[in-house]
């Protein structure tokens, strides 16, 4: 196979995961050892993250073709990927945890979170918030909420209505 056609699909498979990606986060890691890098791939993997070392100037490549162009100049330097399909946040929450036990190793570059892109701060920012389910039991019960408070006060003026009805029932009985 020829190296033409050996970056081509590089740069098909790059374009893929970007594109299936809800969350892409650039960091560079050059100031990390084996075993710190190896921890880190763990701690990806078991949240089900993909977590990838990149050739620049094929990554630019990648993210062009997805019309991404605002992270090409982010692919400078030693630049690893962080990609996760299924919850986009999840890969920001990794990084600062690593970040809390191992000061000024992964410095993250930018990141691109379900179509939005932030800052390495705001990034890290979204770690803080809760998962997915979370905010979405969160909203459901805002939504309920306002619901059973109009069938609570429903429920006390039909109570009160067949409570006085009761009430003449008894009255006309009595007569």
């Amino acid at each position: 196979m020829s190296i033409r056609t050996e970056r081509t699909a590089v740069i098909e498979t790059l374009e893929k995961d970007f594109r299936e990606a809800r969350g892409i986060f650039l960091a560079d890691y050059h100031k990390i050892n084996v075993d710190k890098i190896t921890q880190l791939r763990a701690n990806f993997r078991k949240a089900g993250v993909r977590y990838i070392v990149v050739k620049n100037k094929l990554a630019q490549n990648a993210v062009k073709r997805i019309g991404r162009e605002e992270l090409v100049p982010f692919f400078k330097g030693p630049t690893a990927v962080a990609l996760s399909k299924s919850e986009g946040i999840t890969p920001a929450k990794i990084i600062r945890d690593f970040q809390k036990e191992n000061k000024n190793l992964l410095q993250l570059k930018i990141a691109c979170v379900d179509g939005a892109v932030f800052s390495s701060g705001e990034a890290l920012r979204l770690a803080d918030l809760p998962g997915r389910e979370v905010l979405l039991a969160q909203l459901l019960g805002c939504l309920q909420a306002p619901l059973g408070k109009l069938a609570g006060s429903l429920y006390g003026i039909l109570a009160k209505l067949v409570g006085t009805l009761t009430a003449l029932k008894d009255k006309q009985a009595s007569l």
